[in-house]
């Protein structure tokens, strides 16, 4: 997958991201007269986590690209002291200048959707629409602070001793976390070839020198994050929606509906759903409902007519899940 190397304010970031188009898997540039959305990932997984979107015939109407935040997946990078969502938005907007797309729409997922909000604030006349799926709350709350906060001790713990991922490893139970959080400990096949696809980077970033930054991209961006103020957000100029997954483990629907309420109050137009059953990672695990309601969205706030759906479209990042014996043939995740 493509590189695009930016000298930042915190210093220089390789970004890996793809591009994929109606017509093209991975293309070197978008179409121009189309939609383009860009999705910002979760914290732990890269822009895979976006494998079931990318494969969305209807999605694929739109120009869709992927991203790779900094010490995440195949970026290269370091995150420093300090970096939080401000730093992140200022990457986003600085690589989609790069990129020459003035305008796009946002979709973020978890820590994906507060730097999504934020790019937003700092750089309104960019940003179309953003689509959040689970909300971070206002601010974060203790428990699931300590919650984060396990996962990168035994993960630290882990690294420091050399271990390997074996059942009893430390290494091991900061997985049963992350995944106890993501998708309620219950992982569906493809959300197993993506965390087995993902393993060697993750362990490549996170390595006994990299430690600190992975306390500060999974803990301090969490737990040192401050309220929006109101006249931050009364910079951001275009349409909201927030989607809530009912089995969030982490975030009730009421956090959800404060960071609706305060962008109302800032004048935002939001709109808040939620889906049954879903957990954390909903756009993983309840693909089908997510993409439809972010379909209908981006229609919605769209005047262009789009494009006729294409026929077939393949996912870029399924010979990566191939790879490591994802079968999509017998994939079973829409009953999931």
């Amino acid at each position: 997958m493509p590189n695009l190397t930016l000298n930042t304010a915190t210093g220089t970031v390789v970004f890996s991201y793809i591009i994929s188009t109606p017509g093209k898997t991975s293309a070197a540039h978008i179409e121009p007269d189309l939609p383009t959305v860009l999705f910002l990932h979760p914290v732990y997984l890269g822009k895979i986590i976006f494998h079931q979107q990318f494969e969305d015939r209807k999605l694929r109407r739109f120009n869709l690209i992927g991203l790779d935040f900094r010490c995440h997946a195949q970026t290269k990078g370091r995150a420093g002291p300090g970096y939080g969502r401000e730093v992140a938005a200022k990457d986003v907007a600085l690589f989609m200048s790069t990129l020459r797309i003035p305008q796009y729409h946002l979709f973020g997922m978890s820590m994906g959707g507060c730097i999504a909000l934020q790019t937003a604030i700092l750089f309104p006349s960019a940003v179309l629409s953003i689509f959040i799926v689970s909300s971070l709350p206002l601010t974060e709350s203790l428990d699931v602070g300590e919650g984060r906060q396990e996962i990168y001790d035994y993960w630290a713990e882990g690294v420091t001793r050399g271990e390997s991922m074996t059942p009893d490893s430390s290494l091991s139970d900061a997985m049963t976390g992350c995944l106890q959080l993501s998708v309620n400990g219950s992982p569906s096949e493809v959300f197993n070839a993506i965390v087995r696809a993902s393993m060697p980077t993750m362990t490549q970033q996170w390595g006994l020198d990299s430690l600190d930054d992975f306390r500060t991209i999974s803990v301090d961006f969490f737990t040192l994050r401050k309220p929006y103020t109101l006249e931050a957000l009364r910079n951001i100029a275009c349409p909201v929606y927030m989607v809530h997954c009912a089995a969030d483990v982490a975030y009730e629907i009421l956090t959800t509906n404060e960071v609706a309420d305060f962008l109302r109050k800032a004048g935002v137009s939001v709109e808040v759903a939620q889906i049954a059953d879903a957990a954390h990672f909903g756009a993983i695990t309840h693909p089908k409902q997510v993409n439809h309601l972010l379909h209908q969205f981006i229609l919605s706030v769209c005047r262009q007519r789009p494009p006729p759906i294409p026929e077939q479209v393949d996912s870029p990042f399924a010979e990566e899940l191939e790879a490591v014996g994802w079968d999509c043939d017998s994939d079973s995740d829409d009953d999931y």
